[in-house]
C-alpha cells in the first residue's frame, strides 16, 4: 500500500558504515555493469573496485559529497541508502545511488526519498537532479518517469 506522506530523513554514514556499504555495492554494481553493457565480469569488478574506492575514499569525500541512510521516522528504521554529489557549478545534484532494502520496496520510500532530495535541492538553490539508471531496471525507470525525470542521454550496445 502506497502512502502519500512519510517522514524521511537522511542520516550520514560514518567511515565503518561506508566500508560495509562498499562491500555490498562493489559486486552489485559490477554485476549490473556486466549484465547491462557486456563488459566481462572480471573487468567490471576491477573497474567497480577502482571507481568506488576512489570516490568513497575518506580523503575524497568532500563536503559536497554525501552518503547516508534513508531513515523512516514511522518505522524507526533505515530503509535504504542514498549517495549523491552536489555540483553547484552545474546547478545539479547527481545521485550516484539510491537503494531501498528489499523488505521496504513498493511502499513509497524511494518516492519519499527523492521528494525529500528535491525539496533540499530547492532549498539550496539547486535547479536539477540527475542520475543514471540501467536499462534492465524497469522498476526504477517507471519510478523516475512518474516523478518527472526525463531521459538526457542513452548508451546503446549490440551483442555480437
Amino acid at each position: 500500500m502506497r502512502r502519500t506522506y512519510m517522514s524521511i530523513m537522511f542520516k550520514e554514514m560514518n567511515t565503518e558504515q561506508v566500508q560495509r556499504y562498499m562491500e555490498f555495492m562493489i559486486p552489485s554494481y559490477a554485476e549490473n555493469v556486466s549484465s547491462n553493457t557486456g563488459v566481462p565480469k572480471e573487468a567490471a569488478l576491477h573497474d567497480a573496485k577502482t571507481q568506488l574506492h576512489t570516490l568513497l575514499a575518506e580523503e575524497n569525500r568532500k563536503k559536497d559529497q554525501y552518503i547516508g541512510y534513508i531513515f523512516c521516522a514511522e518505522k524507526e528504521a533505515n530503509v535504504g541508502v542514498i549517495w549523491y554529489n552536489t555540483q553547484k557549478e552545474r546547478d545539479r545534484i547527481f545521485i550516484y545511488h539510491i537503494y531501498i532494502e528489499e523488505a521496504f520496496r513498493k511502499m513509497g520510500y524511494a518516492s519519499a526519498a527523492l521528494t525529500h532530495m528535491e525539496e533540499a535541492a530547492k532549498h539550496e538553490g539547486i535547479g536539477n537532479l540527475a542520475l543514471n539508471v540501467f536499462a534492465a531496471n524497469e522498476a526504477a525507470q517507471h519510478l523516475y518517469k512518474r516523478l518527472g525525470y526525463e531521459t538526457a542521454s542513452m548508451m546503446k550496445t549490440k551483442k555480437l
